[in-house]
Order: C-alpha cells, then sequence, then structure tokens
C-alpha cells in the first residue's frame, strides 16, 4: 500500500514547481496522497520552514513520508538526504537544518541517508531544482515501500546540519524577545511561551508594555482574537502555544514596525 507524503516548501503557487513535484510524485507512486502543508514559506527562509515543519507534525501520522524543501542551496555540497527518526518518521529534505527541529521533536535520528542513487534521482539532474529531480522521486519511492538504506549512502547522524531558535531572556518583570514570524494577517508570533511570561512575574491578568525598536504599545491579555476591542493590541497563546500580539482587525506587526528576526521587549506597564 502507497503511504501518503506531507509536503511543505518555499516554492509558492505562482509557479508550476509544486505541480510538477506532484506529478513526479504520482509517476513513481501513482494515486499516492499529497497533504500540501503549505508552500508559502518566504524564499530561501530555513527556519521559518522549520518551524512550520515541527508545528505540522504532531498532526501528520507517523507512517507518513515527510518531503521538506526550502532550499538555498540546491546543486551545492550540501547533502540531500532522507533520515528515520526515532518515533520511525522518514522525512525527506536538503541538509540546511530543514529537518533538525523536526527530528528532535520525534526523539532524535536512528538513520540517515545520501540521496545519490541513479534510479531514484531523475537523471540528468538539474543543479537548481533538486526539488524536481531528486526530494520528489526519493519522497515518492519511499511512499511505495522503497528501504530507506537504497536511496544512497549512510550518512553519520552526528553530522548533519541543526538549527535552534533562541530562547527568550527572562528578567523581573521584563522579556527580550524575538519575532518567530508574522502571518498574513499580520499577528506577530514571539519566540514566549506563557510559561515564561509567568517565569518574569508578569500575572495573566496584567496589562504588559510591548517595546520593539522602532516603538511600543501597550497591550492587553486575552484568550480569544474576539476580545480585542478597535484601536487596541492584545497578546494572547495562539494554537501552537507561542504567546502572539494581535489588533483588532489591523496589523500588529505594522503598528510595532517588525518583521521576523526583530528583537522585542516585553515589560509590566505602568
Amino acid at each position: 500500500m502507497t503511504r501518503s507524503i506531507a509536503f511543505v516548501s518555499d516554492l509558492g503557487v505562482r509557479d508550476e514547481f509544486v505541480g510538477v513535484c506532484h506529478a513526479v510524485m504520482d509517476r513513481i507512486a501513482p494515486g499516492v496522497p499529497v497533504i500540501h502543508i503549505g508552500h508559502g514559506i518566504p524564499p530561501m527562509d530555513i527556519r521559518t520552514g522549520a518551524l512550520t515543519l515541527v508545528q505540522a507534525l504532531p498532526f501528520i501520522a507517523t507512517d507518513t513520508i515527510v518531503l521538506a524543501i526550502v532550499d538555498p542551496g540546491s546543486g551545492t555540497e550540501r547533502l540531500a538526504i532522507a533520515v528515520r527518526t526515532a518515533a520511525d518518521r522518514l522525512l525527506v529534505g536538503p541538509d540546511n537544518g530543514l529537518l533538525s527541529l523536526a527530528w528532535r521533536l520525534d526523539g532524535g535520528l536512528v538513520e540517515a541517508v545520501s540521496i545519490t542513487a541513479p534510479d531514484v534521482r531523475l537523471e540528468p539532474v538539474s543543479p537548481v531544482l533538486h526539488a524536481r529531480d531528486v526530494f520528489a522521486p526519493a519522497a515518492a519511492h519511499l511512499a511505495a515501500g522503497r528501504p530507506l538504506g537504497s536511496l544512497g549512502e549512510t550518512v553519520d547522524v552526528g553530522r548533519l546540519s541543526v538549527i535552534g531558535l533562541a530562547e527568550p531572556e527572562v528578567g523581573e518583570r521584563r522579556l527580550a524577545a524575538e519575532v518567530l514570524d508574522v502571518d498574513r494577517f499580520g499577528n506577530v508570533r514571539l519566540n514566549v511561551r506563557p510559561d515564561h511570561l509567568t517565569a518574569a512575574g508578569l500575572a495573566p491578568d496584567e496589562r504588559l508594555e510591548v517595546a520593539s525598536t522602532a516603538t511600543g504599545t501597550r497591550v492587553r491579555r486575552v484568550r480569544t482574537y474576539g476580545e480585542v476591542e478597535a484601536d487596541e493590541c492584545g497578546a494572547l497563546t495562539d494554537a501552537w502555544g507561542w504567546i502572539s500580539l494581535i489588533r483588532f482587525e489591523a496589523s500588529a506587526a505594522d503598528l510595532l514596525d517588525v518583521r521576523v528576526g526583530d528583537p522585542v521587549w516585553v515589560t509590566a506597564a505602568d
């Protein structure tokens, strides 16, 4: 029985790239179900891709093949890899840290190979589109039941690239944080969990002051998007467990003038 493939990338939907990858997978594993997690990762943004993948992972069945492509190093000496996690999940993607948050959530790696088998890759391989010629075929072969070890040479799992997420600096009634993501609504996700606010001595019913390098605003803690009133900024625990800054029918990112990676300071309001 063909296994499903969960596919996430920065390939977008304007061009034919995603559709061609899907077609390649269907030729190798006819009728393969493809779950499109999303293809709107900002171009070449490996960290956002890794974060998107790890947040989706708990909702993806462990027997589903995971295909992740954010690959600014296509055609360079970086490896194209397929790995098995401690949870017996198979992941396919570039060795640039994109997969590392996911395999860490799964308890680490037990096996990894470099995708080099000529009967797996679509020859001649384009150096600028490994998504089509290397990663999509590898995921499809795995979905069709091909053993991981037959895709190429074994790789030392300890030598693979990893990335991490910065922890906020927790002080007395203050946090130094970072913008993890800005979604299409302008909501600003911080690298802050509710426990970080508690550790800083900031109570759930306490108003906060949030400052960027450009400006600042007062913020009220809320539970739902609907609790925020006109012209108000709120802070809630989002569906993934992060603290997110939101505005009533407007963009919190525009208000604070922040982008992904920018510093943000959270303190108790006077």
